[in-house]
C-alpha cells in the first residue's frame, strides 16, 4: 500500500517508554524487526523546548525505518510536535499513541484518555496528518474499560481523520497488561475500516503470531514484552521455528546481549549505558541457572567490564 512504510506480515517492534531507545532498537533490527518505533513523545515537552524529550527522538540508521510516536491532547502542541518532526527529521511514519494506560498519562488526558474523546482525537488526527510530511498512524486499546469497548468505532474516527494505518493492543486500559489480549476485537477492527490494522498482544513466538494473523486477518503484528531479553524473537517467528531450536542455530543470547550494550555505550557513554542496561540485563537472565546471583551482580554494575563478567558467567549456565 502506497503509505504503509513496511510490507504485510511483518513483525513491528512496539514502542515502550523505557525499554525502546537507540541501542534496543537497533539490536532488534539486527534480530529481524521489520520496523520501530521510539519511546513515547510527549507533544507538550516538544512545544515547550524540553531538551530531555528533544533526546528522545535520536535515532540512528541502523535503527530504520522508524517512526517517532507522540503523545498528547492538545491540538496546537501535537501540530507544533509534527511540524517539529517535519523539519528535523524524517522517519518512515510519525505515530500518535492514544493507547497509554499510565495514570500519570491518562489522567492528563492523554494517551487511552483519548477513546473516551472521540471528536478530540479526531481533532488530533486530522491536524496531524494535514501538516505531516509523512504517514500517520495510531496506536489505540479495545477501549478504557469492559464497559466501554469501542476499538472499532474509534478504529472509524481514525481512518476518516486520515490516519494511513493503526495498531490495535487487544486489551482495556483497565486491564493493562494481565489477562489476555482479545482477538475478536482485533478482528471487529479489522472488518470496521478500508486501512491497515497492526495486532499488538500476546505475540511472543511464530505459534502465537501465526494465530493471530490467521484469526484477525491484520497487515502485521506488533511485539512488544517478549522481545525483553530476547530480542532473537523476531528471527524465530520468521523462521517459523520454536525457541529452543531457533537458539542452537543463532548467536548467544549473551552474545547478543554484549552488543546491545556496546550500542547502548556508543549512544550515551559508558556510565548512563551501563545503569540503564541493568534492567535490560534482568531480563536476559532469566531462566539461567545460579540467575539469582548474577541478578545481584547485575544490580551493581557500573562498567563494561562488570557486565561482561556477567555475561561470560551467564553463558557457562545456559
Amino acid at each position: 500500500m502506497k503509505n504503509i512504510p513496511f510490507g504485510k506480515n511483518s513483525i513491528l517492534l512496539a514502542p515502550m517508554a523505557g525499554i525502546t531507545d537507540s541501542g534496543f532498537r537497533r539490536i532488534c533490527c539486527e534480530c529481524g524487526a521489520d520496523f520501530t518505533f521510539t519511546e513515547m513523545i510527549s507533544a507538550k515537552g516538544l512545544f515547550y523546548n524540553d531538551e530531555k524529550t528533544k533526546r528522545l527522538l535520536n535515532y540512528s540508521q541502523f535503527e530504520q525505518p522508524i517512526s517517532v510516536q507522540i503523545f498528547g491532547s492538545d491540538k496546537e502542541c501535537i501540530k507544533y510536535a509534527v511540524n517539529y518532526i517535519n523539519i528535523h527529521y524524517k522517519p518512515a511514519a510519525i505515530d500518535i499513541n492514544m493507547g497509554c494506560p499510565a495514570p500519570k498519562i491518562f489522567n492528563n488526558g492523554d494517551g487511552c484518555a483519548l477513546m473516551g474523546k472521540p471528536d478530540t482525537a479526531y481533532e488530533i488526527i486530522k491536524a496531524a496528518k494535514e501538516i505531516s510530511d509523512f504517514p500517520v498512524s495510531v496506536k489505540f486499546r479495545s477501549g478504557i474499560n469492559a464497559k466501554s469497548i469501542n476499538a472499532a468505532e474509534f478504529a472509524k474516527v481514525c481512518e476518516s481523520a486520515g490516519a494511513d494505518f493503526i495498531t490495535v493492543h487487544g486489551r482495556t486500559r483497565d486491564q493493562f497488561y494481565s489477562g489476555k489480549s482479545d482477538l475478536e476485537i482485533i478482528k471487529k477492527v479489522v472488518e470496521s475500516v478500508h486501512i491497515p490494522v497492526v495486532a499488538n498482544g500476546d505475540i511472543t513466538d511464530f505459534e502465537s503470531a501465526k494465530a493471530v494473523l490467521d484469526c484477525t486477518h491484520a497487515y502485521a503484528v506488533m511485539v512488544g514484552r517478549a522481545a525483553l531479553g530476547n530480542p532473537n524473537v523476531f528471527n524465530q517467528i520468521k523462521m517459523m521455528t520454536p525457541k529452543q531450536e531457533t537458539a542452537k542455530k543463532s548467536d548467544n543470547i549473551f552474545e547478543i546481549a554484549a552488543r546491545h550494550l556496546q550500542y547502548s555505550i556508543d549512544d550515551k557513554g559508558e556510565f548512563q549505558a551501563v545503569l540503564e542496561f541493568r534492567k535490560h540485563l534482568l531480563y536476559y537472565l532469566k531462566g539461567i541457572k545460579n540467575a539469582s546471583v548474577l541478578k545481584q551482580m547485575s544490580c551493581k554494575a557500573v562498567s563494561l567490564s562488570d557486565c561482561q563478567r556477567i555475561f561470560a558467567a551467564a553463558s557457562e549456565n545456559i
